[in-house]
């Protein structure tokens, strides 16, 4: 039989335990409760977090995107080649401009470091639409009457190498004008620094995926014959490589301009005084065919919250792979054959 002492021990040691194990129990309580998270899940794959940047869709480690777009207006004449620094945006717009020629419009992140980029060239209305819905800055030599006189409507920083902008472009003797204008990053980042331009607005982004899948056909877009683009998938490279006019488009490094996707965006347009200048229209939407990896994709395009974004017929986001994406913007879809 057990004693009256006996039970009061019993009932400490009890009572004991059960506060150790109250103890044990807050602790481990609070230590999960105090616990630095780094930051929350963006994607999982492989049990491996990451981040992706917003313009080119790359993993990061970080959700930070302290950068500031740069648009840039890039000659495409036969006699301006090859580009310098084009190989370096993580966009690229190419729409027909006056004579059935082509101009380029790149989109760069800040923190590229690039030492001559160029030629740079006028601007035009739509290409200003394009460049305003990332922000940033516009850099440019002079433009159209119809661009000049409503540059100021827009977003973005303007930098126009016509007036004040010179400072932050020089021009190379060895080319013949108006070939021969060139910036730099070190010149974007001068005006960042003295505009105090903000960072990209962390909400732009596409749909971007990962994938091992190896499925991309050749395109043709015949602007017209010196301008006509061949983009021919390179099974090897899981990239597509791009031909201008029978010849590869190479750029002032040698390389032969490669793009992880193209997006060709169905935008009606029209001829609109005598030199042949353009207005096309980049706001009423219209059909859009993707093309990558993946294979191909069929939809339309349409501007959501200022943004120009891409779906397919249940309005879910066409699918881009990380990496460089050319926009090739054509008048209707006779000028695009798929093989």
């Amino acid at each position: 039989m057990i004693s009256h002492r006996s039970k009061i021990y019993l009932a400490i040691t009890v009572i004991l335990v059960a506060v150790i194990l109250l103890v044990i129990g807050i602790s481990n309580f609070l230590a999960n409760n105090n616990r630095v998270v780094s930051e929350p899940v963006v994607n999982n794959i492989e049990d491996k977090l990451f981040y992706r940047h917003i313009l080119n869709g790359l993993h990061l480690k970080s959700p930070e995107q302290d950068f500031f777009t740069i648009a840039i207006m890039f000659d495409n004449a036969y006699d301006a080649r090859p580009q310098y620094g084009l190989d370096r945006a993580d966009i690229v717009y190419e729409a027909l401009a006056e004579g059935n020629i082509t101009r380029i419009l790149g989109i760069f992140d800040s923190r590229q470091s690039i030492d001559k980029i160029g030629p740079v060239r006028s601007a035009r209305p739509y290409y200003m639409d394009w460049a305003g819905e990332y922000g940033g800055i516009y850099m440019h030599v002079g433009g159209s009457p119809e661009a000049l006189a409503s540059i100021g409507d827009y977003s973005f920083y303007n930098i126009d190498q016509i007036g004040a902008g010179e400072i932050y472009f020089w021009r190379d003797n060895n080319l013949i004008a108006p070939h021969n204008v060139f910036t730099s990053s070190s010149n974007w980042l001068r005006v960042g620094e003295i505009k105090e331009i903000d960072n990209i607005n962390p909400d732009i982004i596409w749909n971007f995926v990962d994938s091992e899948d190896n499925n991309g056909v050749d395109i043709t877009i015949d602007y017209s014959n010196a301008y006509r683009v061949d983009w021919k998938y390179n099974d090897k490279l899981n990239a597509y490589l791009r031909f201008q006019g029978d010849d590869k488009f190479i750029y002032n490094t040698g390389e032969q301009a490669k793009a992880d996707n193209v997006i060709v965006q169905v935008a009606s347009s029209k001829i609109v005084d005598a030199k042949e200048r353009r207005v096309v229209k980049t706001k009423e939407g219209g059909k859009a065919f993707v093309f990558n990896r993946l294979g191909r994709q069929d939809g339309t395009w349409e501007v959501v919250d200022g943004r120009t974004r891409f779906f397919d017929e249940n309005k879910n986001e066409l699918k881009l792979v990380p990496g460089q994406t050319w926009v090739q913007v054509i008048p209707n879809e006779e000028y695009l054959t798929i093989e």
